[in-house]
């Protein structure tokens, strides 16, 4: 039971005085006569001492006179990836004089090209060695959901981007409709570099990324996250390419392949 503070100190007199006055109360049909001053002061004692015995228990049933806060809802357990996929759709290996995607027969050991026949300086092994794991948990008046995800085996030293998408409802990015279907997922980090959504591997090619959506992605059918290499190493903020980043609008177009490259897709619900 929650009672206003005055209220709660008018209870609190109110309790003390009645006690008072039923210890004080002479009996049925005696005459009112000044009471001695020892009773007098014995009654003094036991009122203060009253008082204070209701005032420790308002104060423990109602928080020392201020409203107890309501206790927030406990924080949604981990939830694991259900796959994490390494993707070789926008990096090629040449077979004879043509560039390929890689396959299951690709030797670890073939040098990597972008769709130019640039080459990105990396082995198709080591772009397939990446490794993450995607935790989230949501809660709180708003929902909201946080992302951490954890990363081994990237390119040493390279620039990445954390993008996320669902479906059902379908993820859009209005900056390239029909087209861009992810959107960038924005640190927690207000000093993040080199942008909101992006981070650079360390020497051993590690890296830790946290990040947060202010609305719970579980609700869709199936979430996504896509990881980026930037080989040019430049980030374009709210878009993972330079080619969405220079065409926005109804005309825009992306330039997957050429300087980003998705590197792993991460089905967080599938």
């Amino acid at each position: 039971m929650r009672i206003g503070k005055t209220r709660r100190q008018l209870f609190a007199v109110a309790l003390a005085v009645l006690a008072l006055m039923l210890v004080a109360q002479p009996p049925a049909g005696a005459a009112l006569a000044p009471l001695p001053p020892a009773r007098a002061a014995a009654l003094g004692n036991l009122g203060a001492t009253v008082q204070n015995i209701v005032a420790t228990a308002l104060r423990l049933i109602g928080g020392g006179g201020q409203p107890t806060p309501p206790t927030p809802p406990p924080p949604a357990p981990a939830d694991p990836a259900d796959s994490i996929q390494v993707s070789g759709d926008d990096v090629f290996v040449i077979i004879g004089s043509t560039l390929r995607h890689p396959d299951d027969s690709t030797s670890p050991s073939a040098p990597l090209f972008n769709v130019a026949g640039v080459s990105m300086n990396v082995t198709w092994g080591a772009w397939a060695a990446s490794a993450t794991s995607a935790v989230r948990t949501t809660g709180g008046p708003h929902p909201a959901t946080d992302v951490e995800q954890r990363f081994a085996n990237l390119i040493p030293g390279g620039t990445y981007s954390v993008f996320w998408g669902t479906l059902n409802p379908d993820s859009e990015n209005p900056a390239c409709p029909g087209v861009e279907r992810t959107l960038p997922l924005t640190s927690v980090d207000a000093s993040q570099q080199p942008d909101a959504s992006s981070f650079v591997a360390g020497p051993d090619g590690s890296a830790t990324f946290r990040g947060r959506v202010d609305k719970d992605l579980f609700e869709a059918t199936q979430v996504y996250f896509t990881v980026i290499y930037h080989l040019d190493r430049q980030t374009w903020g709210s878009l993972p390419n330079h080619g969405e980043f220079n065409t926005q609008g109804p005309e825009c177009r992306s330039s997957f392949g050429d300087d980003a490259m998705r590197q792993l897709l991460i089905l967080q619900k599938w």
